[in-house]
């Protein structure tokens, strides 16, 4: 197979990006948005001539809220498994995930009263997982030349899609109009940093984040070298 059928498909559901992988008569999907959008979703099937039941596999990067929104009507409508990270197995078969840590003092502050008063506010609604990624995942057998990688730090469970050189990287990117490309919400900014480090050894030239349009990997270097002097140096 080569990597180079594999066309990569964007769309904003709501604050949140959701990927549509297409190769031939196969697909796959990544994330699924904020809830209340699934019409939203089934005319961008259309619209890119995929029909629900070529949709092979839905990828969750992460089990926020705001990632698997729809998860539970668009795996009825497409029949396909659904995938998750080992560490958030849990999350979204409980229907809990913690509301992240902050990075800065507003954050921090937000992160904490919502902890507080709404600790469910960032959890999805309870659905058991088809399969569970422990390092990574082929997609090859779901017709996709790519692979899932664990990527922690935003939360433990992080993973992202590798598609030769392109990574789709649910939250451990992110870049919106503040120009911020290092999340504003990370469990564990050492292990992302550290994650980060390994993102860019391994080359890769173009990033579909979870929030924010598509971006060059080198937009990412200045804030490493920023958030590694606050969190490792």
């Amino acid at each position: 197979m080569n990597k180079s059928e594999t066309e990569i498909f964007p769309l904003k559901v709501g604050y949140s990006n959701v990927v549509l992988l297409k190769n031939r008569d196969s697909a796959i999907l990544i994330d699924t948005g904020l809830k209340g959008h699934l019409h939203q979703l089934t005319r961008f099937f259309e619209h890119k001539k995929v029909l629900p039941v070529q949709i092979r596999l839905i990828v969750l990067t992460h089990t926020h809220h705001d990632h698997t929104g729809n998860l539970e009507g668009l795996a009825k409508l497409t029949g396909a498994p659904v995938l998750v990270h080992k560490n958030e197995f849990a999350n979204l078969k409980n229907g809990f995930t913690p509301i992240p840590r902050g990075i800065t003092f507003n954050t921090k502050l937000i992160s904490g009263i919502g902890r507080l008063l709404l600790p469910r506010f960032a959890s999805p609604k309870a659905f058991t997982a088809d399969l569970v990624n422990k390092d990574v995942f082929s997609l090859e057998n779901f017709g996709i030349d790519a692979k899932v990688i664990s990527t922690p730090g935003h939360t433990e469970g992080s993973q992202s899609i590798l598609v030769g050189t392109t990574l789709i990287s649910g939250d451990t990117f992110i870049n919106i109009k503040d120009g911020m490309i290092f999340p504003h919400f990370v469990n564990n900014p050492k292990q992302l940093l550290e994650t980060w480090q390994k993102l860019f050894e391994m080359r890769i030239e173009n990033v579909y984040p979870g929030h924010g349009k598509p971006f060059r990997i080198e937009k990412a270097w200045p804030e490493f070298e920023r958030w590694k002097k606050k969190f490792i140096s």
